[in-house]
Parts: structure tokens; C-alpha cells; sequence
């Protein structure tokens, strides 16, 4: 007898064999779509979330589905604002802690009826007892680490080198409202905690041993204390880490295409931690069609095995990710029909080739004496917070220089996007680069080491 999703699932995060690898959609904003909405309508709406949720579970025929995902709602609760966009979940721009005259012990009481906080718990709950018994559901919490770059800002990054025990006491505030956070989507009846800190690719791996580690292991094991199941995600590219993050034994960690599948595997077997991933966002799911996203799924299908993993796009999806892309991977996964090869769909080559012809092109910048020209390629600033906070890096700056300096952000969501990438040589996101020289790469960089390659380039 054919498991169902949820068991597949669960049995996958404990490091068990299972019928068939599952598989678990991100499906984050983009689910609004399916129902004609926007990314603010569904997050402020609990009867809009089951909805979309629901229907991209039965669509999809996902074994497993997320509830929520928006890692700024802990943040606006403590007093962050918000900038809400229509096809991304919203993005912190006010940070409360940023300007030094507050501290943790001047934000506001953290309670489950804070905020929009009651309607992402509602919306779970009522998907656990719809959905519950076929399909897992996951409930996601933004990560310590992630959290404390929301409440203080890029300057976080320079309280580590420069202010690390006031860094640790922010940190230490922000881990204690990630375990309330997963406690109360436990009381939910969430069958997965989802900690999603994806700002932890951004740093060196002393760091993350230093002002990671001792913030989300007290949670994965708080978690683990009450009978619950535990994954850990970071975004971007993460190799560097991944094996600091099952380290922390969580049941399972996530990760995107940055990060080679077939290195986590075998970590994944050395530390019965199992894993969930990666399928590329905006080359394959985006751009690709239902055949080339199938070859992929079957791809990684095959590196992954059985045992302890979850096929996933390697972060929750863009917006407009097309429909019938995750409609195939579903089907092949559940039937194992493959679409056909005569649907009409274009495949990413196609579409390259037709932006190129039509001059959908990022074009390139001249660098002129006694300037600085900076671009900054990231999937999306408005959705993706390591990009986020690499723009708000070169905007925290720029005033100094005024038009000696300008930038850019290119997103690889267009084919021109891509293209660029292609072009530039650049191989991870987000990548920062300097009259068209990469500087930081995966790295968001402190104030002062900006300034130095800046001022190292006018002079």
C-alpha cells in the first residue's frame, strides 16, 4: 500500500526509507496567484492563505505544504515597518534597532497575539485538519540570526567584528522569540518547524560557529524536547556552512542551487541528517519548461535516493513561476507521467534567445575616471534577504560619495537577468560587483570594507 504524502514526509525527515523521494513545493507568495490575488492580500488573510495553500497542494499533488511564508512577520511585531510589494512577501526597510537609541529591552511584548501572528497560526491550523491527513504541513519561523539583521540593520554585520557582546545580547533576544515561535506552531498541530535563517550564508564559517550556532541549537533542541520535528534553512550559498548546520542536529536542513546536492548527500549519511532541495529557481522553474524541469527533478531524484530526502525548489518561489512547471514536476512525481515534448512550451534557450532579440538586455555601464560604478546581481531585494541587505550595504554608503558613485541592482527573474549573469561570469547570489570586478560574493560586506574597495578604485 502507496504511503501518503504526509507519512513520505515525515518518514524522509527521520532519516527513513520511503516508497518515492516527496515532494515539497515552496510555494511562498507565489500561491496568491493561483487563486488571483496578490502576495499582500494573501498574507493578511487567513481564509486567502488556506485557500491558496490548499489549492496549490491538491494542483501540484504536493506531499507536503508551507502555511506561510514571510520571515518579516516577528520583525514588524517588534516594531520594524514594512514595505509591501504585490508580488513578493514584504521586505524590513525600517529597522528598529538601527540608529543605537534602542535596545531589545525597548521592543514591544512578543505575545501569539501579536501582529499578523494570529492569523498565520489560524491558517495553519486550519490546513492541519484539511489537509493534515494526506500532506504534511510545515510551519515557518524566521531564524535568530536573519531576525537580528531585521531589527538592526546591515550594521549588524559591524557590531560582530566591532560590538560582538552587544551583537550576542541582540541575538540571544531574537533566539528566544524563534523558540516561542515554534512552540506555538507546534500548538498548531504543524507537523515540521521550519527555521528559515537565510542570512547565515553570508558569513564566514568562524562566525557562524560564533553567532549561530549558540542562538539556533537551543531551538532546534527545544523543539526536539517537545516531540516535534525540526529543519534548518539558509539560502544561498551556504557550502561553506552546511556542515556546521546539521552539526546543530536539526531533523533536516534545506539549501538552494548554489549548493552542489550531491556534497550534502554524503554529509546527509555521515550525520543521519536529511535534506531538502534544490531546484533552481528562475533557470529551470521560471524559464524552463515542464520538460526541462522534469529532466531536473529526475536528476536530482536520482543523486538524493530514498533515504532522508525531500525534492524542494531551492527557496520559495518567484511569483510567476508558470503553473504547468509545477503541475509537471507534481505529476511525474506522484505517476510518474512525463510531459510530452510537443506542448509548445519554450525551453530557457528559447526564451533567452527571444529577450535577446526583442533588446531585453541589461546594458552595459561605462566607468569613467574618478568614479565608481556598482551592480549588484541578487534574485530579488524585495523577496530575497541576503540581496536585501547587499543593496541596503551600497545605499548605507552612497550618500558619501555622491555621483562619483552609482548602482544597480540586476535580478536574474528575467531572461535579461540571466543573461547578465551569464555575461558577467557571476556563479552565486547575491554578487556585488565594482566597475564590473566582483568584490563580495556571498559576502555582504561591513561599511568599512565597502568604503575600502571604493575608495581603493577613485583613487
Amino acid at each position: 500500500m502507496a504511503m501518503t504524502g504526509k507519512e513520505r514526509v515525515l518518514r524522509a525527515l527521520r532519516f527513513q526509507e520511503v516508497d518515492r523521494v516527496p515532494w515539497v513545493p515552496f510555494t511562498g507568495a507565489h500561491v496568491a496567484k493561483l487563486v488571483d490575488t496578490d502576495a499582500e492580500t494573501l498574507l493578511k488573510s487567513a481564509d486567502v492563505l488556506v485557500e491558496a495553500v490548499t489549492v496549490a497542494a491538491e494542483r501540484y499533488c504536493a506531499d507536503g505544504v508551507c502555511s506561510a511564508f514571510d520571515l518579516q512577520a516577528e520583525a514588524e511585531v517588534l516594531g520594524c515597518e514594512l514595505r509591501w510589494a504585490k508580488n513578493n512577501p514584504p521586505a524590513v526597510f525600517g529597522h528598529v534597532l538601527a540608529d543605537g537609541s534602542r535596545t531589545v529591552a525597548d521592543l514591544p511584548e512578543f505575545t501569539r497575539e501579536s501582529g499578523r501572528l494570529p492569523l498565520f497560526f489560524d491558517a495553519t491550523r486550519r490546513l492541519v485538519e484539511t489537509l493534515g491527513d494526506q500532506r504534511a504541513v510545515f510551519g515557518l519561523c524566521c531564524g535568530p540570526f536573519t531576525l537580528a539583521l531585521h531589527l538592526r540593520g546591515s550594521a549588524f554585520i559591524m557590531d560582530m567584528v566591532k560590538k560582538p557582546d552587544q551583537a550576542k545580547e541582540v541575538l540571544e533576544y531574537c533566539a528566544e522569540i524563534t523558540r516561542r515561535m515554534g512552540l506555538w506552531y507546534m500548538e498548531t498541530g504543524a507537523h515540521v518547524v521550519a527555521v528559515v535563517d537565510p542570512m547565515t550564508s553570508q558569513i564566514a564559517p568562524k562566525h557562524f560557529e560564533a553567532f549561530v550556532t549558540p542562538y539556533v541549537k537551543p531551538v532546534i533542541d527545544e523543539v526536539r524536547k517537545a516531540g516535534g520535528i525540526v529543519t534548518l534553512f539558509c539560502c544561498g550559498n551556504a557550502t561553506k556552512n552546511i556542515e556546521l548546520m546539521m552539526q546543530s542536529r536539526p531533523h533536516a536542513i534545506a539549501f538552494d542551487e548554489q549548493v552542489d546536492l550531491t556534497f550534502v548527500r554524503d554529509l546527509a549519511h555521515k550525520y543521519q541528517v536529511s535534506f531538502e532541495g534544490n531546484m533552481p529557481l528562475t533557470t529551470t522553474l521560471l524559464f524552463g519548461s515542464p520538460r526541462e524541469c522534469v529532466e531536473d527533478a529526475k536528476h536530482r531524484v536520482a543523486v538524493g535516493g530514498t533515504t532522508g530526502y525531500i525534492l524542494s525548489p531551492g527557496c520559495d518561489l518567484p511569483f510567476d513561476t508558470p503553473f504547468y512547471n509545477l503541475e509537471a514536476i507534481g505529476r511525474y512525481m506522484a505517476t510518474g507521467e512525463e510531459p510530452s515534448d510537443t506542448q509548445g512550451f519554450l525551453s530557457l534557450e528559447e526564451a533567452l534567445a527571444q529577450a535577446e532579440e526583442t533588446g531585453e538586455v541589461f546594458e552595459d555601464v561605462a566607468i569613467e575616471p574618478g568614479k565608481v560604478f556598482i551592480e549588484i546581481v541578487t534574485l530579488d531585494s524585495e523577496g530575497c534577504a541576503p540581496c536585501q541587505y547587499m543593496c541596503e550595504a551600497v545605499s548605507v554608503v552612497a550618500p558619501r560619495y555622491g555621483d562619483r558613485l552609482t548602482w544597480r541592482e540586476s535580478l536574474i527573474k528575467s531572461a535579461a537577468g540571466i543573461m547578465r549573469t551569464k555575461a558577467l561570469g557571476v556563479a552565486t547570489l547575491p554578487t556585488m560587483l565594482i566597475n564590473n570586478e566582483v568584490v563580495f560574493d556571498n559576502i555582504v560586506p561591513t561599511s568599512e570594507e565597502l568604503m575600502k574597495e571604493i575608495d581603493k578604485r577613485l583613487k
